[in-house]
């Protein structure tokens, strides 16, 4: 086969779909060598380094369009024009008002399910084209069952045609070494974008909570990207009486992500939605204990390898942030237990499933 890609979530700072798309092709390259691949966007393509080079893989971009304009204008013509046998939609949606097989990869609903989480741009690129995508797309696939009841529940007649092809774990790369994250204390990590849906604000005070009582419990580390809808977060910060307990990283590459987890004391992720949730599962690899929540696909992913507090009660996250720090029994556990449920998420079986979907979308 040869499918089409929708690559604009290869950006120069992949968040979550450009790290999924960077974990699946190189995966499915291995798995499936006779199968090609055109990356498709109205922009510039940046390639990871785990695809650079790869005869199997060409980039066509332009024109320079918005994205959705882009999509549902061009993409499907690109893809005919490159003699692609499928269009991959890696943000969800694909063209509504063409005929070209197409499947469509979902990693939430959250800017239909939650729009005041979202910019009017993100919602007005996803809204509008969800019901064609469901009717026009051959195949769906949700990146968790939690993400496939959602829309089944919005959408019941795309039950013939959805089903859940969960992410893989892209090995961390290795520690670098060098000066100890946090100067050497020990750290609380959160990883991710920071949005309205990461639940930072209670995440916040719950550790505010914890260090009134506890000042030696470890600081917190916030390492993401600048996100939407959190507007005053950074002044609360500032104000907190625990400001100095609290460092902000910012967008964080692939090794130093893998070396703040690593040498975490915990990862904090007490989300209120996702559609998986990546940096539960790399944690989880790394033998570092999870506080997750007990919302939506989380559960899915850790299992009971780590803890799963309701994301919505401040006090039940301090629960599980102290335990999962103090009872090193618990700790202990919750290590063997992450590493082995890690490895049922792999790439390779991810990829064997898509492809599965795009076969049976061009019969």
């Amino acid at each position: 086969m040869r499918i089409a890609v929708d690559a604009r979530p290869f950006e120069e700072r992949p968040t979550g779909a450009g790290r999924v798309l960077g974990g699946l092709l190189p995966a499915w390259r291995r798995s499936f060598p006779d199968d090609d691949f055109v990356l498709l966007s109205p922009r510039r393509v940046h390639m990871p380094h785990s695809l650079a080079g790869d005869a199997g893989i060409a980039v066509r971009t332009g024109p320079p369009l918005p994205g959705t304009l882009w999509l549902q204008t061009v993409a499907a013509g690109a893809a005919r024009r490159a003699r692609s046998d499928v269009l991959l939609g890696t943000l969800a949606i694909v063209p509504v008002a063409s005929t070209f097989p197409s499947v469509a990869l979902v990693h939430d609903l959250t800017p239909l399910l939650f729009p005041g989480w979202h910019s009017r741009k993100n919602r007005l690129g996803f809204v509008p084209f969800l019901a064609g995508t469901v009717r026009r797309a051959r195949k769906i696939a949700t990146v968790s069952a939690a993400t496939r009841d959602d829309l089944l529940r919005l959408f019941p007649d795309a039950a013939g045609k959805t089903f859940v092809v969960p992410n893989g774990l892209t090995p961390a790369p290795e520690d670098p070494g060098g000066r100890a994250p946090n100067d050497g204390r020990p750290y609380v990590l959160f990883l991710g974008t920071l949005e309205p849906r990461k639940n930072l604000p209670r995440l916040v005070a719950a550790m505010e909570k914890i260090w009134d009582r506890s000042p030696d419990f470890p600081d917190l580390l916030l390492a993401g990207g600048e996100g939407w809808g959190l507007p005053g977060f950074t002044d609360a910060l500032a104000r907190s009486r625990h400001a100095v307990r609290i460092r902000r990283l910012g967008w964080t590459a692939d090794v130093e992500s893998a070396r703040l987890i690593r040498r975490a004391r915990l990862l904090a992720y007490p989300s209120l939605y996702e559609g998986f949730g990546l940096p539960p599962l790399e944690a989880m690899a790394l033998g570092t204990p999870v506080v997750g929540s007990s919302s939506s696909s989380l559960p899915e992913v850790i299992g009971d390898a780590g803890l799963l507090p309701d994301p919505e009660s401040v006090p039940e996250i301090v629960a599980a942030l102290r335990r999962a720090n103090d009872d090193e029994a618990w700790r202990a556990e919750a290590r063997a237990r992450g590493i082995e449920r890690a490895k049922a998420f792999t790439w390779q079986a991810s990829a064997a499933r898509l492809r599965a979907l795009c076969e049976e979308a061009i019969r």
